[in-house]
């Protein structure tokens, strides 16, 4: 910085050209390395840490790895948390313990289980290498740390150190308990920061739902469907930021059944769904369906295409990796819903889990694969997914016959209380039949509940104390064993594997795999609407997976409004065009990974739906109430909140079985929703508010970014000075301006002497 200095301090002679130039270098250098600085850059050789993804981040799971860690080599020792800010203190993360007042202090225990954004006792080889997948929670799952484009957080790995360590002679801890349930101590953290045992990663995440304006008055809200909440989710900016025809929009998630009849009450503008209104699931209700809205006055719409998926987040209990890999016939499946293994009789060579059973073993490769014997989590609200799933179980003939009581050629044999007579297939709701899973399979009525504990391994074991039933929490690091039914959407954001299963045709099918789920959806039958879509579970289409699932629009053209009627036509607009582009990752906006872009025809139903909505007759009497956003549940607004009907058991009305017909279906009540995006617009007007709020901002929650927004300031000043700073040197010594400044001045004086 003496260059520098010298070439600023003195007025009385002229800058030099070289001086001006370091100061600029000088400058942009510092800019430079702030900017990679707060970016975690390592030097080589120390600690470093990288993530499968660190931008556009939504809830769900990425891959951390880290290198240089030659200290904690062959320990248990390594913790990885989400961290608020690129300098985080230990209090700006979600996992730390620390002393206040002579009071050891906790995090509040705010959100649901499993949710603590770390990775706890985590090994590393002897290079000092070592990985894990961590999930991470953006402002709306997560707003103690408040992640999202607005604040930057990072993923923060370091060494638990031995008791009696100090930053110059550091020791780790060898053997740190695995999993969730280790709290890793502020000191701790702090000594590790200071012997520079640790790394870090910025993570930038979606706008949070306050980034659209005008969201206190929303143009339109979208109820139904869990599997359409991403999407739409995504599409909410994409709407709310458009340059032309922006619409404000509130999506809610519960289930396909209560979406219609939210839709049908004028709850919502837009309701989204799988079966048609009157379909086969309605049909069998006991209640018919009601409402206030004319039903043959719907206009349906499709909006994206997917699958459900069997994943999986279990690791060989050996090798403590991840098992990859699983096939699945609809028998074992009916085997795993029906608690079958655990409900079997225990005498000499009994079967009692999964990876026991010859009819599993025949087809997936060998593992050392957990004991312990869990059932698949499932919805426990009315879902036109749970219809569909049991569908298929009876479509097939083998499983048929299991579930009507002829055991299989092991010897395993369907529990009484799952049978075809006491249970009636397909059924709406999946529900507990057997006292004694009563506290390890509890279906979950929250859509994104279930994505969690798929992607934090936390089954729904529960203990009973005095104050009532406890979850028990995470499985150990290297220990997972949950599975869960849902959609290839959710097993991507979570990077859990998904299970091949065997279609009609006998072959196994990859639910990842989009051809795969094209011609499953090729195969389906069309509704009476002509948009809704039933599988064809018996077609022989070779490569079709059966359990395909198409979201559709429900939207109503009883008294709608000209101006209502807009906006509609705005949204499936985009749904069809933008809302189609896919681009590998999360991008607002854009399809999220794990659907499937609709195909022309189904564009081309979109169209058909926008010129029915068109030439309906619009409303112009008195003016309508407006819609009312679901209420929030708890702290999952926004996600999946659904009735909790049906968690505790209580079968189906009695019935012989008809896998074509419609069987009677336990009825279901109005969801709990919430609205994915809500809040109060920006109060500054002009730009100037604008600027100050953007510097707010970026300095909210991380004072290092104070050097930041001053080395910005000074370097520009500089780039805007080095010019003219070398145009006064070159007049003093040659007595003349640089040829581009003379050729500036001849210009403004030729315009002034015309002038």
């Amino acid at each position: 910085m003496s260059g520098t200095e010298r070439s600023t301090a003195s007025q009385g002679r002229a800058l030099s050209v070289a001086g001006v130039i370091a100061l600029c270098v000088a400058l942009l250098a510092g800019w430079l390395g702030v900017v990679a600085g707060s970016a975690g850059a390592a030097e080589p050789g120390r600690p470093a840490v990288t993530v499968s993804q660190s931008t556009n981040l939504v809830n769900q799971r990425i891959l951390v790895k880290w290198t240089g860690f030659t200290l904690a080599a062959g320990t248990n020792s390594v913790v990885v948390m989400q961290c608020k800010g690129t300098s985080p203190q230990p209090r700006d993360c979600w996992a730390p313990r620390w002393t206040e007042k002579g009071e050891e202090v906790k995090q509040p225990d705010s959100v649901p289980p499993g949710a603590s954004t770390k990775q706890t006792g985590l090994p590393t080889a002897a290079d000092g290498s070592g990985q894990a997948w961590i999930q991470v929670r953006p402002a709306l799952r997560l707003p103690e740390l408040g992640c999202s484009d607005r604040q930057v957080c990072s993923i923060v790995v370091f060494v638990t150190p031995a008791e009696g360590s100090t930053a110059s002679s550091f020791k780790p801890l060898e053997n740190v308990e695995l999993g969730l349930s280790y709290g890793p101590k502020d000191t701790e953290m702090a000594l590790a920061f200071a012997a520079g045992q640790y790394a870090l990663t910025p993570l930038s995440f979606v706008p949070a739902p306050d980034a659209c304006p005008g969201m206190e008055h929303p143009d339109l809200s979208v109820n139904g469907a869990g599997e359409f909440t991403q999407a739409g989710s995504s599409w909410v900016f994409g709407l709310c930021t458009a340059r032309t025809n922006t619409v404000n929009m509130t999506v809610s998630a519960g289930s396909g059944p209560s979406g219609r009849e939210v839709f049908l009450n004028k709850s919502v503008d837009v309701g989204v769904t799988q079966q048609p209104i009157a379909g086969p699931l309605d049909s069998a209700r006991p209640v018919p369906l009601g409402g206030i809205r004319d039903k043959a006055k719907t206009v349906y719409a499709p909006l994206t295409n997917g699958a459900l998926a069997f994943s999986f987040n279990i690791d060989d209990v050996q090798t403590h990796l991840p098992v990859t890999s699983m096939k699945l016939t609809p028998r074992l499946v009916a085997k795993l819903i029906t608690g079958a293994y655990p409900a079997a009789p225990h005498g000499p060579g009994a079967i009692l889990q999964l990876s026991q059973d010859p009819e599993f073993t025949a087809i997936n490769e060998e593992h050392a694969w957990p004991v312990a014997v869990r059932t698949p989590i499932l919805r426990g609200v009315q879902d036109d997914t749970i219809w569909a799933l049991t569908q298929w179980l009876v479509s097939d003939p083998e499983t048929l016959t299991w579930l009507s009581g002829t055991p299989d050629a092991n010897g395993i044999v369907c529990p009484a209380e799952w049978r075809v007579g006491p249970a009636t297939y397909p059924m709406a709701v999946y529900t507990n039949r057997l006292e004694m899973l009563a506290n390890t399979n509890v279906p979950q009525s929250v859509y994104e509940d279930i994505v969690n504990r798929l992607g934090n391994s936390v089954p729904t074991n529960r203990s009973i104390t005095d104050v009532g039933p406890k979850d028990d929490g995470q499985d150990k690091y290297g220990y997972h064993n949950v599975m869960a039914i849902t959609s290839v959407e959710a097993a991507t954001r979570m990077g859990t594997p998904m299970a091949k299963i065997r279609n009609a045709a006998g072959n196994f099918v990859d639910p990842t795999d989009p051809a795969t789920v094209r011609a499953g959806l090729a195969a389906a039958k069309p509704g009476p609407d002509g948009v809704t879509l039933t599988n064809d579970f018996r077609s022989t289409v070779a490569n079709a997976y059966p359990l395909t699932v198409t979201n559709v629009a429900m939207v109503s053209t009883d008294k709608l409004t000209a101006a209502k009627a807009t906006k509609i036509d705005t949204f499936l607009a985009y749904a069809a065009t933008a809302g189609q582009i896919q681009t590998g990752s999360f991008q607002p906006g854009a399809l999220p990974p794990g659907y499937i872009p609709l195909s022309a025809a189904q564009k081309q139903q979109i169209t058909d739906a926008r010129k029915k909505i068109a030439d309906a007759p619009k409303w112009t009497g008195e003016t309508p109430p407006p819609t009312t956003a679901p209420v929030a549940q708890g702290n999952n607004a926004g996600s999946s909140a659904g009735s909790s009907a049906g968690n505790n058991g209580g079968p189906n009305t009695p019935g012989t079985v008809d896998p074509s017909g419609t069987p009677t279906a336990a009825p279901s009540t109005a969801p709990s929703t919430a609205p994915i995006g809500a809040a109060a617009p920006p109060t500054d007007k002009g730009p100037f508010p604008s600027v100050a709020n953007v510097i707010k901002d970026a300095l909210d929650g991380d004072p290092s970014a104070l050097v930041l927004l001053v080395l910005m300031c000074v370097s520009g000043a500089a780039l805007i000075a080095c010019p003219v700073l070398l145009s006064l040197g070159h007049k003093r010594r040659t007595g003349g301006w640089p040829p581009p400044v003379a050729a500036v001045l001849r210009l403004v004086g030729r315009q002034g002497a015309a002038t």
